[in-house]
């Protein structure tokens, strides 16, 4: 009986296959790697989250008794009261020659938002605002909660080219505060 020979062109393209095969068994071997190693990173993670519920759990439950967390000699209690007292929220943008319009969020964060910057211009939660109140404006804020897709649309469909839009879905004016000076730097 005769051996027949694979063609020449044959055994290439077996050995190139056999190259890219290796080759991918190389990257799956990496990318395994790197799965076992997030796997790992997001057990940590779980672990860790249940740790923080569990002591959460602990603290309210202890809030629920009227256990105070840390006990506190009166002496602290009645000078952390007065300091408290003493504080009033100062409009840090006064100074600044910004119109800064105010669009979302619920009626009592839009007083606050009024209270504690008085030359902010609030505008409202409703899609059927004045267009004319945007007019200028340099900073628009747009808080997500409490406002309609349709009103955060028009508002941002009719500020001016050059308006900066800050879009936000929290309420602590704080967070604003920052936000709005991270715009201005």
């Amino acid at each position: 009986m005769a051996q027949t020979k694979p063609p020449k062109s044959a055994l290439k393209r077996l050995a190139e296959l056999e190259g890219k095969c290796l080759d991918l068994e190389n990257q799956l071997a990496v990318v395994q790697a790197e799965r076992n190693n997030y796997k790992e990173k997001y057990e940590d993670i779980l672990v860790e989250n249940i740790r923080l519920q569990d002591s959460l759990k602990e603290i309210r439950e202890r809030l629920r008794r009227h256990e105070p967390i840390e006990p506190q000699p009166v002496e602290e209690i009645a000078e952390e009261a007065e300091e408290e007292v003493e504080e009033v929220p100062v409009d840090c943008f006064a100074d600044l020659p910004l119109k800064v319009a105010v669009i979302g969020g619920t009626d009592a964060w839009q007083a606050k938002v009024a209270e504690r910057h008085p030359g902010f211009k609030i505008i409202g939660s409703s899609k059927n605002f004045d267009r004319d109140k945007l007019a200028g404006t340099d900073i628009l804020v747009i808080n997500t909660n409490a406002v309609s897709h349709a009103c955060t649309q028009k508002a941002k469909g009719e500020v001016d080219r050059g308006t900066e839009i800050l879009i936000i879905s929290s309420n602590n004016l704080e967070i604003l505060d920052k936000k709005i000076q991270t715009l201005l730097m």
